[in-house]
């Protein structure tokens, strides 16, 4: 049973990670003070400037579920180290590289299907050569995306997982992801690469994977992993790297 300075402590670090979540938000709609960050059933207001605990119901919700993280964390004993340390980061400093489980990645874009702001719920690392290729598996509530993307590459792809391809083994030089679409992509690179894992990422174990990129014009692309015969699919647009800003999660 934890003190009630303690839990008093977890909701204020709580409290402070989602005002700036949306104050990051914000500077995106600023004029439309009615909008917020999309989460659970309905929008999410900002608090009142008196600093007074918010009656918006939308916003109890959000604080009592970071409240659980928190404290669930806390029992194991593992605390914010669980997420790679406690050390200060500013958002300015943060890159791709730099991710960690719970940290939070803004996408502006013009296409629906991947902007939005996600907690980043796994990472997988992929090294091939001097390249370290990172693959942050995200969430924003039922939402699940993919942001693929490394130093050493301009481009970026936003994806979302497609579960059904029916794909196995090698994958061919030109797919049809999905029935309903008569969209045709043709592999543009493969590689091989070493993984290093950490967080709910969903793939199978293993310390290699084949990767492609497929493409059906300029922006749409298809991303694939092949782990043994097993073939991990999304799809999604490719994305300039000033549409996508980090925040600390820690």
């Amino acid at each position: 049973m934890f003190a009630v300075p303690s839990l008093l402590a977890a909701m204020t670090i709580a409290g402070a990670f989602w005002v700036g979540v949306l104050a990051a938000r914000r500077l995106r709609d600023w004029g439309d003070n009615t909008r917020a960050l999309e989460q659970g059933d309905g929008p999410l207001a900002l608090a009142a400037a008196s600093g007074a605990p918010s009656d918006n119901a939308s916003v109890k919700k959000v604080r009592a579920r970071v409240a659980e993280r928190l404290q669930a964390s806390l029992e194991s004993g593992a605390g914010i180290a669980a997420a790679g340390g406690n050390a200060p980061r500013g958002a300015e400093d943060l890159d791709i590289d730099g991710l960690r489980v719970g940290d939070v990645i803004l996408i502006e874009a013009s296409d629906k299907l991947v902007e939005g702001d996600f907690v980043v719920e796994g990472i997988l690392r992929l090294r091939e050569g001097g390249t370290t290729t990172v693959v942050a598996i995200m969430a924003d509530g039922a939402r699940k995306r993919w942001l693929i993307g490394s130093r050493e590459r301009e481009d970026w792809f936003a994806v979302e997982p497609i579960l059904d391809h029916g794909l196995a083994g090698e994958p061919p030089r030109n797919i049809q992801p999905r029935r309903d679409s008569a969209r045709v992509y043709a592999l543009s690179r493969r590689g091989q690469a070493s993984v290093a894992a950490v967080g709910s990422h969903g793939r199978p174990q293993g310390s290699r994977v084949g990767t492609y990129v497929y493409r059906a014009g300029a922006r749409d692309v298809l991303w694939l992993e092949r782990w043994g015969g097993e073939v991990v699919m999304g799809e999604g647009l490719a994305l300039a790297r000033h549409a996508v800003s980090f925040l600390p999660g820690s």
